[in-house]
């Protein structure tokens, strides 16, 4: 396998702690300095999942080569960090009853910053009005509607997109893909109609109205999207999932039936808005 997208790093990659952020509710996520495999240094994000949400991880690093795949701007850098005792204990995490898994997902720092940062003295519904107009003339909208749909990501939120000065926008978070963040085998229905809340947001009340044909298209592009990235998936997949053969069947079988079939999916899907 050509070299990993996804860096393996141990706990003393781990430079520092900025502390906690507000975003994300799956997970603990942590301001940090990490030292990658060629000895570069950035600042990043550390996400520390629930022992019972381990499966985070795996999304995570699977949305993240995807994503990357599809041409869409995530962070620069990603990683997985094998926490040590001493690691988990300095964060003093609160949420992770039932213990912190031992891996966690890190990628480097992007630019700018959410819409519910930049919004946060609007409404629910103003701030998704703001962020829609900034959204409407990006270059990578169609291609990220077809990936969510792709990846049946039914948590796109004001939280996912980081936003910087120049309108410039990067995508995070990917921890509840596909369909949830514990999916099982038997919620893995490549055939399935999930919620595809970037189109609800880009189509609520009707009045901005999706040019149907470019979404399609760059979902047309999705099965060589996952004929380039399989063999890492792959990996990554055996590594975490070698010892649960159902899920790790299925979550092929997902994204190789759904990159087939996206085209097809998304025209009758986007023929039924009311745009």
């Amino acid at each position: 396998m050509k070299k990993s997208a996804i860096e393996i790093l141990n706990s003393q990659c781990v430079r520092s702690l900025r502390g906690r952020t507000r975003d994300g509710l799956m997970a603990e996520t942590y301001a940090c300095d990490i030292s990658w495999e060629d000895g570069e240094q950035s600042r990043a994000f550390l996400k520390c999942f629930p022992s019972s949400r381990s499966l985070g991880v795996v999304n995570e690093l699977t949305g993240y080569l995807i994503a990357k795949g599809c041409g869409l701007p995530v962070p620069q850098r990603a990683g997985i960090v094998q926490l040590n005792q001493s690691l988990v204990d300095s964060m003093d995490i609160k949420n992770c009853p039932d213990g912190v898994y031992r891996y966690a997902f890190v990628v480097s720092e992007a630019p700018g910053r959410s819409p519910n940062s930049i919004y946060s003295d609007l409404s629910e519904n103003l701030a998704v009005i703001a962020t829609r107009e900034i959204l409407k003339g990006w270059r990578g909208l169609s291609p990220l509607m077809a990936f969510d749909e792709w990846a049946a990501n039914q948590d796109r939120n004001l939280g996912n997109f980081l936003i910087d000065e120049k309108g410039e926008i990067f995508i995070i978070d990917h921890s509840n893909i596909p369909v949830d963040i514990c999916w099982t085998s038997e919620s893995l229905v490549s055939e399935g109609n999930f919620r595809n809340i970037l189109i609800d947001i880009m189509t609520w009340g009707g009045q901005v109205p999706i040019e149907e044909g470019f979404v399609v298209r760059a979902a047309e592009r999705h099965p060589e999207v996952y004929q380039s990235v399989k063999e890492e998936l792959k990996t990554w997949w055996q590594a975490f999932l070698g010892n649960d053969p159902s899920r790790r069947v299925a979550i092929d079988s997902f994204f190789q039936n759904r990159a087939e079939n996206g085209s097809d999916r998304l025209s009758q899907k986007l023929s039924t808005m009311p745009v």
